[in-house]
C-alpha cells in the first residue's frame, strides 16, 4: 500500500520581494509620470491665464488712451452760446413738467380712491355666469365689456350694481346682450353721470379716464 507525503510546506514556498529592484522602478516611473501630467496640465494652465492677462492688459491700455483722448477734447472744449440757451429752455421745460406731475401726484390719491372703490364693488357684487374683459372709466361715463354664460345673467348683475356706492347717481345709457362672429354671448354697458351727481361731485375729483383690458369677473 502506497502513502503520500506532502513535504511542501507554505513557508518553502517563494516570498515576493516588494522591496525589489523592478518593483520600485515601477512605482518611481508611475510617480514620476503623475508628476509630469500635472506639471503639464498647470503649465497650460498658467500658460492660458497669462495669455488671457495679456489681452486685458492691452485692452486696458486701449481704453485709457481713448478716455486721456476724451478728456483732452473735454478740456479743450469751449462752450457754444446757441447749445447753452438750448439746455437752459430743456431745464426750464423739465420744470414745468415737473410742476404738472407734481400737481397730478397730488391728484391720484383721489383719483385712485375711487377707482380702488368701484373695483371693490364689482368684486362684491360679481355674477358667476359674467366676465368683464374690458372697462373704460371716467369722471362722468363707465363702459364694460364681456361675456355671459347665459342671457339671465347680465339683468342680475345690473340690479346687483345699482345697489353700489360706485353706480349710484349713475344711469344705465346702454345695456345690450348680443351674439359675436364666434357665436359667443356677449355684453356691453354703459353708464352716464346723472346732472344731480355731476353738481354733487367735488371739482378735484375731475381725472383722465382709466381703461383696463383683460379678464375680470
Amino acid at each position: 500500500m502506497k502513502s503520500n507525503i506532502n513535504l511542501y510546506q507554505s513557508r518553502f514556498a517563494p516570498r515576493i520581494d516588494y522591496l525589489s529592484f523592478s518593483s520600485v522602478s515601477l512605482a518611481i516611473g508611475v510617480v514620476a509620470l503623475i508628476v509630469l501630467i500635472t506639471g503639464s496640465i498647470y503649465h497650460y494652465l498658467a500658460s492660458s491665464a497669462e495669455a488671457e492677462y495679456v489681452k486685458l492688459l492691452e485692452r486696458n491700455r486701449t481704453h485709457q488712451s481713448q478716455i486721456d483722448e476724451l478728456q483732452a477734447e473735454v478740456t479743450n472744449w469751449k462752450a457754444d452760446p446757441a447749445l447753452i440757451k438750448k439746455v437752459e429752455d430743456i431745464k426750464l421745460d423739465l420744470s414745468k413738467q415737473r410742476r404738472v406731475l407734481e400737481e397730478l401726484a397730488a391728484r391720484a390719491p383721489l383719483r385712485f380712491k375711487g377707482f380702488s372703490i368701484l373695483l371693490d364693488d364689482l368684486a362684491d357684487k360679481h355674477e358667476s355666469d359674467l366676465w368683464i374683459e374690458s372697462m373704460a372709466v371716467s369722471e362722468t361715463n363707465m363702459t364694460f365689456n364681456g361675456q355671459v354664460s347665459s342671457p339671465q345673467a347680465f339683468p342680475r348683475w345690473l340690479q346687483r350694481l345699482s345697489e353700489t356706492t360706485s353706480f349710484r347717481g349713475r344711469s344705465f345709457a346702454a345695456a345690450r346682450v348680443y351674439m359675436d362672429q364666434d357665436d359667443a354671448l356677449k355684453f356691453e354697458l354703459s353708464t352716464r353721470r346723472t346732472a344731480s351727481a355731476k353738481a354733487a361731485a367735488p371739482a378735484q375729483q375731475n381725472a383722465p379716464g382709466l381703461t383696463l383690458q383683460g379678464g375680470a369677473q
